[in-house]
């Protein structure tokens, strides 16, 4: 199946129907998103572009959950942790439900698997250098729908990794046992303090960020720089954790906005408050985030 482009002026940007994963974001004939060779066609959709994780992000521990009374066993897709790994949206057909030249809106059902029905709509647009991405989540259901949001952008820059240089709006972070979450935020230590830009090295990064300072509508949020070029991430306040992750061959950074933290249906059941949000029958809501690149 042929990718969807968009384009305006010198950005293009590609998308797969499967999984809606923006795989390729070119500005002056730069691509900033990774993306493996022969990808959407072959290649892992967690692996590349931009994936889009719902109905939660990162990881469910166990592989299951418990809710209004009921269990529901999720995938164990993660062998290393046991986990259930970044929702079902990611690798699953979309409806294109409209298009033009700079932009594309698909929707993505939740149906079997998970507690109630609700519905992921999203659009991209492309502006000059930029990219901004808009949400809609709606519960279909008589009963109340629970859900998390997050995405997983590679993203990258002309020049060495070892030379670029991360900044990233956070100033706590959730401490990990098994790559899940073990109880609340605590500040950043200094290896995981970006709130002034520095080099990444050869530090590798797995992390899940909390903390952000307080904003109204979109706002700065991350950045990627190098020589050359500079990456910015912002977003509007419903993602409030960003996890940050360094790939196995380390030309791309992740930089991923989520509304809700690794495993937070279950912090939430311990009293956590970890952001996993819960509709009401006929309830929406929206968040927006954006890139932009000079």
């Amino acid at each position: 199946m042929s990718p969807i482009e968009i384009r305006e002026a010198s950005t293009v940007a590609l998308i797969a129907e499967s999984g809606f994963n923006l795989y390729s974001l070119i500005v002056d004939g730069f691509d900033y998103m990774h993306a493996e060779p022969g990808f959407p066609e072959s290649g892992k959709p967690t692996h590349n572009g931009s994936p889009v994780l719902f109905p939660w992000p990162n990881r469910i521990a166990g592989a299951q959950f418990t809710w209004d009374g009921v269990d529901y066993e999720l995938p164990r897709n993660e062998a290393a942790t046991g986990c259930s790994i970044h929702g079902y949206a990611v690798a699953s057909p979309w409806q294109i439900i409209d298009s033009g030249p700079g932009h594309v809106t698909g929707e993505y059902t939740v149906e079997g698997g998970w507690p109630t029905r609700g519905r992921l709509r999203m659009t991209y647009r492309v502006e000059p250098a930029a990219l901004i991405t808009t949400c809609e989540v709606e519960n279909l259901d008589d009963r109340d729908f629970p859900f998390g949001l997050g995405f997983h952008p590679y993203l990258r820059v002309p020049g060495p990794f070892d030379q670029w240089v991360l900044q990233v709006d956070a100033g706590q972070f959730w401490p990990l046992a098994n790559m899940v979450p073990t109880g609340p935020p605590q500040p950043v230590s200094a290896d995981l303090d970006f709130r002034k830009p520095k080099r990444i090295g050869d530090q590798h990064l797995d992390d899940v960020l909390t903390g952000l300072s307080p904003a109204d509508g979109l706002a700065r949020r991350a950045g990627l720089h190098s020589m050359a070029s500079s990456i910015t991430v912002s977003s509007d306040p419903g993602f409030r954790e960003y996890v940050v992750f360094t790939n196995a061959s380390r030309d791309a950074v992740a930089i991923e906005p989520y509304t809700c933290a690794t495993d937070a249906v279950h912090l939430q059941q311990r009293g956590i408050d970890a952001g996993w949000r819960v509709l009401e029958p006929g309830a929406s809501q929206t968040f927006s985030w954006r890139i932009d690149i000079a």
